[in-house]
C-alpha cells in the first residue's frame, strides 16, 4: 500500500518501506516525513516483523528534504522540528538500506541512519548542504565519521561532492554493490538471512552494537554482557542449541 509517497509491506518476516515518489528523485515532503514515522513504528511493533529494508522507486534513492515544499509549506525551519531520520533512533530492529541511484542530503542520512547499506552499481552519495549555506540536520556530520575514515568524511563534508558506489564501498559506507537490476533481490535474500535469527537476539544485538558506537568500551562490555546473561535464560536459546545438537533449523518463537 502507498500513502503520501510512501509504500509499506510486510511478509516472511520482512517489513518493506519504499520511498515512493519517483517522479521527484524521491525527494522528502513532510507528509513523508509523518508517513515514514508511521512506517518504521508499525514494522518495529509488529512482532511477525524481525527485519526492515528500507528502498525507493525509480532511478534515485533519494535526493533529500524537498527544498521547495519546505519553503512553501510553512515559515518555521525544518531544523526546529524533528531530524528526518528520528524515527529509525528508536527502531529495535535490523534495518537495511537498498540504495538505488543518487542518496543526496537527506537520503545519505536515511542510508546512514539504517544498520547495513547496500547499493546498486549506480548508486552516488552526497552531502551537499555546505554548498547551498547549510550543513546537515540529521545526522550526516555524526554517522559519516562513524561509517568511514575521518578524512575521507572530511572531504565528503566540506566539498559537498558526491561519490560513486564503487568508492563508498571502499571507504566502508556501504557493505556491497550490486549490478542495478540485481539489488532488490540481494536486499531480500539479506533480508531472509537475517529474519530466519532469534528475534530476541536480533534485538539484543541492536542494543549492544549501537552501545558499541557510541559508548566507552567499557560501557558497551558491560551492556554486551548483561544481554548475554539475559538470552542465556530464553527459550529461544534452548531451542536453538538443541536444534544444533539434533541438526535441523531451529523454530525461534521470540520467547
Amino acid at each position: 500500500m502507498t500513502e503520501d509517497g510512501i509504500r509499506y509491506a510486510a511478509a516472511d518476516g520482512v517489513a518493506w518501506i519504499t520511498l515512493d515518489r519517483a517522479e521527484k528523485r524521491n525527494a522528502i515532503t513532510l507528509a513523508m516525513r509523518e508517513r515514514l514515522a508511521i512506517a518504521f513504528a508499525d514494522a518495529d511493533a509488529d512482532e511477525a516483523v524481525r527485519v526492515i529494508v528500507l528502498g525507493a522507486q525509480g532511478p534515485a534513492f533519494c535526493a533529500g528534504t524537498d527544498l521547495a515544499e519546505g519553503a512553501a509549506a510553512t515559515t518555521v525551519p525544518l531544523a526546529m522540528g524533528k531530524a528526518l531520520t528520528a524515527p529509525l533512533d528508536t527502531v529495535q530492529k535490523p534495518v537495511i538500506a537498498a540504495v538505488n541511484g543518487p542518496a543526496a542530503g537527506g537520503g545519505f542520512e536515511l542510508a546512514l541512519a539504517c544498520d547495513i547499506r547496500i547499493a546498486s552499481e549506480n548508486a552516488t552519495f552526497a552531502l551537499p548542504e555546505v554548498t547551498i549555506g547549510s550543513l546537515p540536520g540529521s545526522g550526516g556530520t555524526q554517522r559519516l565519521f562513524r561509517a568511514t575514515s575521518a578524512a575521507f568524511a572530511m572531504q565528503l563534508l566540506f566539498t559537498g561532492a558526491p561519490v560513486d558506489a564503487t568508492t563508498a564501498l571502499r571507504w566502508g559506507i556501504v557493505s556491497e554493490v550490486v549490478p542495478a537490476g540485481e539489488l532488490h533481490a540481494v536486499a531480500e535474500r539479506l533480508a531472509h538471512l537475517i529474519a530466519k535469527n532469534a528475534p530476541l537476539s536480533l534485538r539484543a544485538m541492536k542494543i549492544a552494537t549501537r552501545a558499541a558506537m557510541n559508548a566507552p568500551l567499557d560501557v558497551g562490555l558491560g551492556i554486551e554482557r548483561m544481554l548475554w546473561s539475559t538470552l542465556a535464560t530464553t527459550e529461544d536459546r534452548a531451542e536453538g542449541r538443541a536444534a544444533f545438537r539434533e541438526q535441523r533449523p531451529p523454530r525461534f518463537t521470540g520467547r
